[in-house]
């Protein structure tokens, strides 16, 4: 059972308090300033502006931001003279000299500022969990605004982070997509932390990023921040490669009324795997409606969301394969005990209407192969509170229902219908203290495997509770310090999690302090610590890190930094339990290609003089009985494998020479003695589930090793990065060089049970010799159940599978797929990125990113446990764009180039090699004078129509256009 770890909290929260309690206080000032900010044309006030207080040097003495109606106060001032500096995104930069602080009054100073089309420093909240500017964050970050969301049109919201630096984008569909920063990405990934106004938007229990899942819209999208490398210091766990937070707009800053309404256009051309040409239209419609009150103390926002059209054509070889398999078994009238049904109801009681009707389910699922239609819908509910200036209260909760589209997982493609995911959030800021609940749910019964048929119910939610809070210890140091706690439930009924259904909820507690302190005014340090407890995992894990960040001037800093992050297994590495396929042998006879958890305990196999036991479906009394691995133990499970294929020869032609040529065989077979230990070699080797065939044969069969309970993988990441502005304020420059080393690192599903041969030479030779067996039945025999390695690789009947002694299943030996820690290992890497404003009209931009390596070797040369890990992601990657934008006539567009060079893949069953390749995008619009708020699009991704393939096992992508409306009131 799960437990509530309690050990060393009452520890770490006596010293946080001790620490807290005895910090300075910060010493009395005389003066302040207060004002409003407005904008220059509509006389509206501005929030969010950033107000700073220079000294004669330079230096920040002390600063606010405006409120909601654009009013600041700045308070506790040292009498003095200084220059005041407002900073907006998006909005030109306002210094005023010469303003005098008098000690016991307040200065008023008011300002207006005029609307820019560019802005190279933005302001975040996502690197430090505190509102910064971009050039001053203690970690690389990218930052995709408004401008940029609203004037191009896509199909989900990550779609607009692609060409950022560092971050890696697979296509897997029109809308389905998996992405990650730096690397290491995978089918079914949540390798990068993803955030939705403060919360983890990722799938509960599933831990994984689905873009099409969540609730959040284009239309409602303030901007994106891209944090590349190590969060763990402050976001806990899995957030090792970096984060993507996605920031809605508040109905208090923005009220009004959105609609867009988008037509597009997917072409294919002829594909390698078979699919032919075609083009087909898609539909997408956004809404979004705030309002606020005149005092702007409550906003009230509702958006929702349409889309729907025909996805990208792919054949999966086996999902073919199985669809023949379901044809023949339809014709024979789901009889299961006919051989092509056999492999659809091995794991069911078809004595029973239920069983018989779940295997007509399953077979039915499989014939029907996959609906290409694309459906979803989406609805976002949020309310604003702020009774105060320093003072909000946000409610909010949403719904997506994905009606149907075609999701890789990392046993095959899945047909999603009808998956709904709810979630809930509270939180509340009052000043610098922050809190949080929210709760994200699943809401699917009628998802099921294509390559099985078999159901995927997920009812799973988690519930995370947060709260964070800061204070200044004087004006140049400062604590940010906090709680996080997360409970996950998996909910399956026993589809995905097999029988730990009862057993696989997880609790996770962390708390955190960062110290950020200004040395000088060019000198600032960050340093964090981090302890965090899994209800699963034996010990706590700590995750400090430092940065160092050198400002030359206020436009450029130059940092240092180092961060220890974490990944924890999730509960599919934990606790999944799932029949994936079932390899058939022909007849009756079958394996049940299983995934299957690690749980706390990991897998032991039971051993018989150090060699591991295995099953077999060719042992009568009971395939799942674990029997010693000789070839004695064998024996009989030849004989009966043999038998199996005389029968079928004989009963396809009873008269024919190869039928009397076995079963003549046969009865020598019969009469040989089972032989001595070492008369007959033995094989080990492991099937790939996708290939079907055999690889790392060996007859070191006592050397397979057992696989150890999961570790959490730990990344130490060194980084030196710059970001600046050059050329006055038109050029803004980001480079970062990393060495990153990771210990522990956990495999994608991989199998781990080797299947075990007779020798084909020693069987045939032990049967002549020892037997007397002809040699001609003899070279029958061994042909037929023994094995061999040949020029094109290791072929033969596999008798049996080295199974562990928790092997999941019920009536067929499994050949089980797992998660295990694969060693270490340690990488280089560089990531850079460039934007150029010519005018308030032309922007150039482009990123760049490189990794030493796209495969890995863990352990030592001959360990057994050395495994090849790979990136799946490649070396080098770039991007460029020429955008254009002039609000005065009403036009905007870009040109957009992506390269993604080639590399290798092993995901899951998903493994080969990706080909590089190149594409082009061109969006144009133009907002119509004398109709306020109306606006026209045009969006061409790969405008030349070149097929490319971006991860293996998905489709070949051509050009997509889409025409879009909106209307802004």
């Amino acid at each position: 059972m799960s437990r509530i770890p309690v050990r060393s909290w009452w520890s770490v929260l006596a010293a946080l308090f001790l620490f807290l309690t005895t910090a300075p206080q910060a010493m009395a000032q005389e003066g302040g300033v207060s004002g409003t900010v407005s904008d220059a044309q509509s006389g509206v006030g501005l929030s969010a502006v950033q107000v700073e207080l220079l000294g004669d040097d330079g230096s920040v003495v002390a600063g606010a931001f405006t409120s909601s109606a654009g009013t600041y106060r700045i308070t506790a001032i040292p009498t003095g003279t200084y220059t005041v500096s407002f900073t907006l995104p998006g909005w030109s930069l306002v210094d005023e000299a010469s303003v005098t602080v008098t000690s016991g009054q307040t200065s008023s100073l008011s300002v207006t500022m005029a609307e820019r089309s560019f802005n190279l420093n933005p302001i975040t909240v996502t690197a430090s969990k505190r509102v910064e500017k971009a050039l001053e964050a203690p970690a690389a970050i990218e930052v995709v605004s408004r401008q940029d969301i609203v004037e191009r049109p896509t199909v989900t919201p990550v779609d607009h982070v692609k060409e950022k630096a560092g971050v890696d984008f697979v296509n897997t569909g029109l809308q389905q997509n998996y992405v990650v920063v730096r690397g290491f990405n995978n089918i079914f990934s949540g390798a990068t932390l993803n955030l939705t106004d403060y919360r983890i938007s990722r799938v509960p229990s599933l831990r994984v990023n689905i873009s099409h899942f969540t609730p959040t819209t284009s239309s409602d999208l303030e901007r994106v921040e891209v944090v590349l490398g190590p969060g763990s210091a402050l976001y806990g766990p899995n957030a090792a490669n970096g984060v993507i937070h996605y920031l809605t707009q508040s109905p208090i800053d923005d009220p009004g009324m959105d609609f867009s309404l988008a037509s597009g256009v997917r072409q294919q051309g002829d594909t390698a795997d078979g699919i032919e040409s075609s083009s087909e239209v898609t539909w997408l419609g956004e809404g979004r409606v705030a309002w606020a009150n005149e005092a702007r103390t409550f906003g009230l926002k509702l958006s929702g969301q349409y889309f729907g059209g025909t996805d990208y054509g792919y054949n999966d070889p086996v999902e073919v394969a199985q669809r023949g398999n379901a044809e023949e078994c339809i014709a024979a009238g789901y009889n299961p005990q006919n051989e092509e049904c056999f492999g659809f109801s091995g794991d069911l009681d078809v004595s029973t209407s239920e069983g018989q009707a779940d295997l007509k389910t399953r077979v039915d699922n499989v014939a029907g192969g996959r609906d290409y239609d694309l459906e979803r819908w989406g609805l976002d509910l949020r309310a604003d509170f702020r009774p105060a200036p320093e003072t909000s209260i946000v409610l909010a909760g949403g719904h997506m229902d994905a009606v149907n589209s075609v999701d890789l997982t990392g046993i095959g493609a899945g047909q999603v219908q009808n998956w709904g995911y709810w979630y809930a959030q509270g939180r509340f800021n009052w000043k610098r203290l922050f809190g949080q609940v929210f709760w994200n749910s699943n809401d699917n019964d009628k998802t099921y495997l294509l390559r099985s048929g078999r159901p995927l119910i997920d009812k799973s939610y988690q519930t995370v509770a947060q709260l964070q809070h800061g204070f200044d210890i004087n004006p140049q140091n400062s604590l940010t310090y906090g709680l996080d706690f997360l409970y996950t439930k998996p909910q399956s009924e026993s589809t995905i999690n097999g029988r730990h259904e009862d057993d696989d909820d997880v609790t996770e507690f962390g708390g955190y302090v960062q110290y950020d302190g200004q040395f000088t005014e060019k000198w600032n340090l960050v340093a964090a610590a981090r302890v965090d407890d899994h209800s699963r995992l034996e010990d706590p894990v700590f995750s400090p890190r430092a940065a160092l960040v050198f400002k030359p001037t206020p436009e450029r800093s130059i940092r240092a930094s180092y961060n220890r992050a974490f990944s924890t297994p999730n509960t599919l590495n934990l606790f999944l339990d799932i029949s994936a396929q079932a390899v058939p042998l022909g007849g009756p006879f079958f394996y049940d290609g299983r995934a299957q958890g690690v749980t706390e305990n990991g897998f032991t196999f039971a051993r018989d003089n150090g060699i591991p036991q295995h099953m077999s479906p060719f042992n009568l009394a009971d395939p799942r009985d674990l029997r010693p691995t000789t070839a004695a133990d064998m024996w009989g499970e030849a004989l009966t494998a043999f038998g199996a294929a005389t029968l079928s020869a004989c009963t396809a032609d009873p008269t024919s020479q190869e039928c009397q040529a076995l079963n003549a065989a046969l009865g020598e077979f019969a009469g040989a003695a089972p032989p001595p230990d070492g008369a007959v070699d033995i094989w080990a080797a492991t099937l790939d589930l996708n290939s079907r065939s055999f690889v790392g044969n060996t007859k070191e069969i006592a050397a397979v090793p057992d696989v150890a309970p999961l570790e959490p993988t730990i990344w130490q990441t060194f980084e030196i990065g710059y970001k600046g502005l050059l050329l006055g304020d038109n050029l803004l420059l980001g480079a970062n060089v990393y060495y990153t080393d990771v210990d522990n690192f956990v495999s994608a599903l991989e199998p781990f049970t080797p299947n075990v041969f007779l020798d084909g030479t020693t069987l045939a030779g032990y049967l002549v010799i020892s037997e007397g067996v002809s040699p001609q039945s003899a070279g029958l025999i061994a042909s037929t159940v023994g094995s061999a390695e040949t020029p094109e690789g290791f072929v033969g009947l596999p008798l049996g599978v080295m199974a562990p002694t928790t092997a999941g299943g019920t009536t067929a030996p499994p050949i089980l797929l797992t998660y295990r820690n694969l060693g270490d290992f340690n990488f280089f890497g560089a990531d850079a990125s460039l934007t150029f404003v010519l005018d308030d009209r032309w922007e150039l931009s482009g990123s760049i990113s490189w990794v030493e390596k796209d495969a890995f070797l863990t352990g030592d040369e001959g360990d057994p446990n050395t495994r090849e890990v790979a990136l799946n992601a490649p070396k080098w990657k770039g991007a460029a764009t020429v955008g254009y934008r002039d609000p005065g006539s009403g036009w905007n567009g870009g040109v957009r180039g992506r390269y993604v060079d080639g590399f290798p893949v092993a995901s899951g069953l998903f493994i080969g090699e990706v080909e590089s390749y190149a594409v082009f995008d061109l969006n144009v619009g133009y907002t119509f004078s004398g109709r306020s708020g109306l606006t026209l699009q045009l969006d061409i991704s790969n405008i030349f129509d070149d097929n490319y393939q971006s991860f293996v096992g998905v489709p070949e992508f051509g050009r997509y256009s889409v025409l879009r409306l909106i209307w802004s009131m």
